[in-house]
């Protein structure tokens, strides 16, 4: 009489991110004029978390005043270009 084959179940690692998503700091959103950054605040009331191959890019957020002690409700501004040699190097 043969046995039955046991089935062992392991988890498989999953990877998640926290996303804060953000809103425009003005109404238009629109670039500045003299910078050409547009500038968002966060949205702490509204973070969900997902998966980490659901993320589609990246976008580089840098605050705008490094001398604020809020980092929550902080201004960012918002850079697409991300220079990964200088990102490497800085952090």
């Amino acid at each position: 009489m043969q046995e039955d084959p046991q089935w062992i179940l392991r988890p498989q690692p999953q990877e998640y991110a926290v996303v804060i998503p953000t809103k425009y700091r003005d109404q238009h959103g629109w670039a500045d004029f003299v910078d050409g950054f547009i500038r968002v605040v966060k949205q702490t009331d509204k973070m969900h978390i997902v998966p980490v191959g659901a993320i589609v890019g990246p976008t580089h957020l840098v605050r705008e005043n490094h001398a604020a002690t809020d980092t929550i409700d902080s201004v960012l501004l918002v850079n697409n270009h991300v220079d990964l040699d200088t990102y490497r190097t800085v952090y």
